[in-house]
């Protein structure tokens, strides 16, 4: 969205508040502006991060004035670059648009899921975001994620035997964690860089009496996706519960 101070508003009382009361497996998910980032990274680094690795993309494409020679309206052209990096490399379920105006609508973006948000009515348009959210992530469907199909496609044997045995355990858990045969040692190091396993941090491996206690791993979120579709073999691999709290 454009970062104009006649915008903040509509942020900081409709959109956020709209996307905070949206919990996804109990955890409440949280609105990511560029400008407003503490991580020290360029403003570039932030936004391709965020696009790349987000929930959802969500764009304020409402027209920001007039050009004074055509008469022709135009919208914040870095929100409109943005948006064609987010639908570059998303699934359309994954990017909303939004605008407050009546104006021919651009050819390009027509078919993306948009919707007329009138802000001058602040709980209407705070529902109205708030469930145009929740449709779109209902319809998320990550066989088709191309961070999955990539970790999918690089799997050696010894990769998919690990995640064989991984695969009846819950992903978000350490309690459910299992062990990993060390046999399979050769391939741990690539599940890891991966990141489709990650090392439960609860079990320390202990040298007792030349004994080692075997360090125990679990599945990532990427992970569990990945098992669903190789392991397991199912057709819904989605579970996900969402919830809001409007």
């Amino acid at each position: 969205m454009s970062f104009h101070e006649q915008y903040e508003q509509r942020f900081s009382d409709i959109i956020a508040p709209a996307i905070r009361a949206l919990e996804i497996n109990g955890v409440s998910l949280q609105p990511t502006r560029v400008d407003l980032s503490k991580t020290g990274d360029s403003i570039l680094t932030d936004i391709m991060d965020g696009i790349a690795h987000c929930h959802l993309f969500l764009a304020d494409l409402s027209t920001v004035g007039k050009d004074e020679v055509s008469g022709l309206i135009f919208r914040n052209g870095n929100v409109m670059y943005e948006v064609g990096l987010a639908l570059a490399c998303r699934q359309p379920s994954e990017v909303l648009l939004i605008r407050d105006d009546q104006d021919k609508f651009l050819f390009d973006v027509s078919t993306i899921p948009h919707k007329h948000i009138d802000f001058s009515e602040e709980a209407k348009a705070k529902k109205e975001i708030n469930t145009a959210l929740i449709e779109r992530l209902k319809e998320q469907d990550f066989r088709f994620d191309a961070r999955v199909q990539k970790a999918i496609s690089s799997l050696s044997f010894q990769e998919h035997a690990i995640l064989s045995g991984l695969g009846s355990y819950d992903a978000f858990t350490y309690e459910e964690a299992t062990t990993v045969n060390f046999a399979h040692m050769e391939a741990i190091p690539r599940l890891l860089d991966k990141q489709i396993i990650t090392m439960v941090k609860k079990f320390i491996p202990v040298n007792k009496e030349k004994q080692t206690k075997p360090i125990a791993y679990k599945l990532t979120p990427l992970g569990y996706e990945v098992v669903q579709l190789v392991v397991s073999d199912k057709s819904s691999v989605s579970k996900v519960s969402i919830k809001s709290t409007l």
